[in-house]
């Protein structure tokens, strides 16, 4: 108890002496003690053993802390060039095959196209895809290439998904494909130019495997995004071959992207689940599947949205 009275009076003593009252103040005057809760002389305590209050009630360590900045000022827009096909890529969860179905895509299509994947450096899909490495832009984008298609992919981490830089300009028009590679709430809430792609595009793709949290999560993403723009590609076996289970846990708007034709099987490759990508070719069942799903993507232009 006289521990606790005694490092509250020592608390009180040093905060005046730290501010104006100090000065102000004749030196007879007596200091009116003032109730201390626990928590407060607890919180009191551990910033002085820390050496959280200097003289100004700030350490100097504190004082040379750069400030966090404000996300708000960081977030940045993106306005394809007329005649740049845009498509967006959403995997409903984790190492669900959306980089992989994403590649396969810009592999598939006619013409250039390009990959612009949006995770952070520390998380990408793409670092062993490349067949050879263009080197990086001066905002962080870091450029490869495979046969026809480019790969863009962040060189650095970012952990603001609203602070993602805009996708290098493209040399000349072509498909390119966005990896979104954030949940698509967190995308839709954080603002930037991928909300806006996401909250513009007329079809996006989603992409889930085939178990039951998978099409659950499906289901969720197909109520954010609006069953009438969603192509939904589904990584595992053919639908006949679904487990019972699987097949009820169908939601009723996945089961009307079905009805509408826009559901696409993804036949999962052993080697790419085990190795990821690699500069080696693509499987043909995966390319097949990808040029499949171009063709329901139509009216992905720059000019549509």
């Amino acid at each position: 108890m006289h521990l606790t009275k005694d490092l509250a009076a020592a608390a009180r003593l040093f905060e005046v002496a730290s501010s104006d009252e100090w000065t102000k103040r004749p030196m007879t005057t007596q200091f009116a003690p003032r109730p201390v809760g626990v928590d407060e002389l607890r919180r009191a305590w551990h910033a002085v053993q820390s050496g959280e209050f200097g003289a100004t009630g700030v350490s100097d360590s504190a004082r040379r802390r750069p400030p966090r900045p404000d996300s708000t000022h960081a977030r940045s827009v993106w306005t394809p060039p007329a005649g740049e096909r845009v498509l967006a890529v959403v995997g409903c969860a984790g190492s669900c095959g959306a980089t992989v179905l994403a590649v396969a895509l810009a592999s598939a299509a006619e013409g250039s196209a390009r990959v612009v994947e949006c995770a952070s450096a520390t998380a990408t899909g793409l670092a062993a895809a490349s067949t050879a490495e263009l080197g990086a832009t001066s905002d962080g984008w870091v450029q490869g290439s495979r046969d026809q298609v480019r790969l863009e992919r962040a060189g650095t981490p970012r952990p603001q998904v609203d602070a993602i830089p805009p996708p290098p300009r493209a040399e000349q028009p072509m498909l390119t494909i966005v990896d979104v590679a954030h949940p698509i709430e967190q995308v839709l809430a954080g603002g930037g130019w991928l909300a806006e792609l996401l909250a513009a595009a007329p079809v996006v793709v989603l992409v889930a495997r085939a178990t039951v949290p998978g099409l659950r999560r499906l289901e969720t993403c197909v109520d954010l995004v609006g069953a009438g723009r969603v192509v939904a590609a589904v990584l595992g076996p053919t639908r006949k071959r679904w487990p019972r289970e699987v097949i009820h846990s169908l939601g009723p708007l996945t089961q009307a992207v079905i009805a509408a034709g826009r559901l696409v099987e993804i036949p999962e490759d052993r080697v790419l689940a085990v190795a990821g990508l690699t500069p080696a070719p693509l499987p043909s069942s995966l390319i097949t599947a990808a040029a499949t799903l171009l063709p329901l993507t139509k009216g992905t232009s720059s000019d549509a949205a």
